[in-house]
This record gives structure tokens, C-alpha cells and sequence, in this order.
């Protein structure tokens, strides 16, 4: 349904942008709580804003400089040293830290895990999953927070689907583990804003003990799986210790591929569960989007969960996602620094400068999108994505850098989006509003409860 048709859809929930930029102090104490707090509201409304002391920064909201930025001079803009500094491993690197050859031999070694026929391979994960959310949702109805019920899910998924349940790893753990690291050693230091080197100690990073246990359960489990040896179906475990670069025939060292698995497991399970989280708030917003997803889902499901060959008939759950991470993208902010001179919109860009790619505010620009902090899932629509720029919707991000696994996600929302939608009831609890905040990823402070029910 078009927005021009529901001016009278309530709008969900949205950071509040300050006014002008933050001076230093300011800024260190706005990233504490919100990242996305430090995006001006001018960026909202302007393709690029420059600012800052020596070496200053530029903070960029268009399509066609994002697109030179994260494609066509790449690698002109590396990750910056805080972005490198909160995603570097405790030791050696993973395919979200490595630059050059290093990041390319880890790339053609690991691409082939998720090519389609792998993907479509391990939805029977993803249906068994569903099927527990709904399971659990159905056991205890009525007020639910359905963040920690879509952590579980997710959680579920990529351990299985990593693992295919061989090795006995502690799932909760690890959620709670991943999720008390991203809350802190993700958090920005007053040492970062001042231009301090990576190798100056950052207080979060010396108090850190999630770090060194992550890696002691992941090199378990990859020890484990070396004395059993590959399962006749492979997992992505197996797919990965069995990785070669095509041409030089290379394959992971033992550290990139501890690296490379906790890596997949963290952000995995994380950013499927933000999406889910927010599109069940947003369906739960507008109970006419949540009837037409669900006359879609119960057509094409009836009683069962979700399967490989339902995917393509939910296009209409697809496009919930899609809306849903346009508004709350799971990364909201990414950074980059110069290396060479460049301009970008006629301004130039000094080598050591910081460029800012604030997605939330790109996703939400006034240039760009038509009521932009209406939800409406009809912006993803076939006509109207053909009808926009690329580079306007980046939630994977772009470019050679494209999130890896972004064709797994959407077939695990799809598939467990519909599944509930088809069951259950979604709706807001009055006085209850999710406060959407980021320190590394876009998450709902404190929870997301909705009343459920089953249907």
C-alpha cells in the first residue's frame, strides 16, 4: 500500500540527530550511549558535510559518493584505525580485517561456502529454528521480548549451520558472550578521538575477558572437528577447513580460521536477529503491513514452517525486511580514512582524513526517499528498486567489501519471518517504545517487548 494512501501510518521510532556537530568532549560522551547520536541533522538532508580540526573529516550521504568511496577508489579508503581496532582479533586477522593479498586469498577461499546451492542447502537449519521460536513463542504468550527470542533463533541457525551440531558449543555463552563484547570493547575511547596509535592500550580492550574465552571455544571446536574429521553432509566448518585459493591452492591458517569462523558466528547471529527484532516492531506498528505479510505467508505455508522452495513466493516478508533494515540498518555508521588526495562533491580529501558513512542517515536522507521515516515496504517493491540508486541502500554495505553472507540473511529472515507471521499476533504494549541505539551494531536498548498471541 502506498504511503500517499496511509498519511495517517504512525511513524516508529527514531534517533534524534543533534542540531550542529559535537566538539571533542561532547562527542566522546555521546558514543558512550549512541553512536548515531553524533549524526547531525543535516545530514539528513545534504549529500556531504565537511568539519573538524587538522585532520579533519568529511561525513558523506549520497549514492554516487558512497559508491566511489566503498567501489570505485576502494582502496583508497581502507577502514579506519578504530573500526580495525574494534573488529581486529586478539591475534593475526580475519577477512573483516585483512587488506590487500591477505584479504583477498581469505575472500576466494571463502566465497564458495556461500555460494546458492550451500545456502539453500542448510534451510532445513533455518525451518528447525523457526520451528523452535514458534515452539517457544506458543509455550509463553502474551508480553514476550522478542529480541532475545530472535538472538535465540539466530543463534541457533548459524551454530548449526556452522557446525551442523557436532561440536558441543555453549550457545548461550556465546550470545552473551558476543553481545557484552560489542557492548564494550566496541565502544569508542576518548584515545581514538584524539588520534592515538592502535598500539596505545584502550582501557575496554585490557579489561576484556569475553575475547580470549571466544577464542578458547572456537580453537576447541576446530580441534574437535580435526580428530573427527568432515561429516558426509559438509557444514560451513568443514566447507572452510576444506577452503583453497583457487589459483594458488592456499588455504586458512589455523588462526584465520578460528578468525573467520567466531567472526561468522558473532555477526551472523547478531544482525539477522536486529533484523528480525525490528521488522516483528514494525509489523506490530502497522497491522495492516503485519495482515497482507501474513495473508502472504499463510497462503504459500499453511500449518508448516518455511521452506528452500517458499523463498521466492514471500516476496511481499522479503520486502518487511528490506524496509525494516532500511530504517534500522544493523550497522548504522561505518568509517573510513584516506590514504591519497581525493574529492569528493568538489571538496578535497587529505590523506589521514576521516570519512564517515553514516547508513542510518542515508537510509533516511530527504534527497533520496519519499517520507523517509514512514515505514512502508512497498519502497522495495520491484519497479521502485529498479527506479534508485544502488548505493541509496546499503545495509550490507557495498562494493568489493559487500557483507559476505547478505544472501544468507535474507533467506534466514524470509524464512522465519514467515513462519511467525503465519502463527502468531504482533502487537505494541502502550507506554512501550524501543529506544534504537548503536554502539557497533543498531540495537534496542534494554529489549524489544511486543504483546503475542496465537492466531
Amino acid at each position: 500500500m502506498a504511503l500517499d494512501q496511509r498519511p495517517d501510518a504512525p511513524l516508529p521510532v527514531a534517533v534524534r540527530p543533534p542540531a550542529r556537530p559535537l566538539g571533542l568532549w561532547r562527542t566522546w560522551r555521546t558514543v558512550q550511549r549512541n553512536v548515531l547520536e553524533l549524526v547531525p541533522e543535516a545530514a539528513y538532508r545534504e549529500p556531504i558535510l565537511s568539519g573538524g580540526r587538522r585532520p579533519g573529516w568529511h561525513m558523506i550521504a549520497d549514492p554516487e559518493l558512497m559508491e566511489q568511496v566503498l567501489k570505485k577508489r576502494e582502496d583508497n579508503y581502507p577502514r579506519s584505525n578504530v573500526t580495525l581496532r574494534i573488529l581486529k582479533p586478539t591475534e593475526g586477522e580475519s577477512i573483516f580485517t585483512a587488506y590487500g593479498p591477505s584479504w583477498l586469498r581469505q575472500h576466494k577461499a571463502m566465497a564458495p561456502v556461500f555460494q546458492h546451492r550451500n545456502i539453500m542447502g542448510v534451510v532445513p537449519v533455518m525451518t528447525d529454528a523457526a520451528e523452535a521460536a514458534s515452539a517457544r513463542m506458543a509455550a509463553g504468550p502474551g508480553e514476550r521480548d522478542v529480541y532475545a527470542d530472535m538472538i535465540t533463533a539466530s543463534c541457533d541457525v548459524v551454530c548449526d549451520t556452522a557446525l551442523s551440531g557436532r561440536e558441543n558449543v555453549d550457545r548461550a555463552a556465546l550470545a552473551g558472550a558476543v553481545s557484552r563484547y560489542l557492548a564494550s570493547v566496541a565502544q569508542v575511547s576518548i584515545l581514538d578521538l584524539v588520534g592515538a596509535p592502535n598500539w596505545v592500550p584502550r582501557p575496554a580492550r585490557l579489561l576484556d575477558r569475553d575475547g580470549p574465552r571466544m577464542d578458547a571455544m572456537m580453537d576447541a571446536t576446530i580441534a574437535a572437528r580435526l580428530r573427527r574429521g568432515p561429516s558426509v553432509t559438509p557444514d560451513v566448518l568443514d566447507l572452510m577447513i576444506a577452503a583453497r585459493d583457487s589459483e594458488t591452492g592456499e588455504g586458512f591458517a589455523r588462526v584465520e580460521l578460528r578468525n573467520n569462523l567466531l567472526g561468522l558466528l558473532a555477526a551472523g547471529h547478531e544482525t539477522t536477529a536486529l533484523a528480525l527484532t525490528w521488522a516483528l516492531y514494525l509489523v506490530a506498528l502497522d497491522p495492516e503491513v503485519q495482515l497482507r505479510a501474513r495473508v502472504q505467508a499463510q497462503d504459500v505455508l499453511g500449518d508448516r514452517g518455511a521452506t528452500a522452495e517458499d523463498v521466492p513466493k514471500l516476496g511481499y516478508v522479503k520486502q518487511v525486511v528490506q524496509e525494516a533494515m532500511r530504517l534500522y540498518p544493523p550497522v548504522g555508521l561505518m568509517t573510513r580514512t584516506a590514504r591519497d588526495h581525493d574529492t569528493l562533491a568538489g571538496r578535497p580529501v587529505r590523506p589521514g582524513q576521516t570519512v564517515i558513512l553514516p547508513l542510518y542517515a542515508l537510509h533516511r536522507n530527504r534527497l533520496l526517499w519519499d517520507e523517509p521515516d514512514r515505514f512502508d515496504p512497498e519502497r522495495f517493491a520491484s519497479e521502485a528498486v529498479k527506479a534508485r540508486h544502488r548505493y541509496a541502500y546499503l545495509p550490507f554495505g557495498a562494493g568489493p567489501r559487500i557483507c559476505i553472507g547478505m544472501a544468507f540473511a535474507y533467506v534466514e529472515t524470509v524464512v522465519i519471518l514467515s513462519t511467525l507471521l503465519a502463527r502468531f499476533d504482533f502487537r505494541l504494549i502502550e507506554g512501550v517504545d524501543p529506544k534504537p541505539e548503536m554502539i557497533l551494531t543498531l540495537r534496542p536498548r534494554g529489549g524489544l517487548r511486543l504483546r503475542v498471541s496465537r492466531l
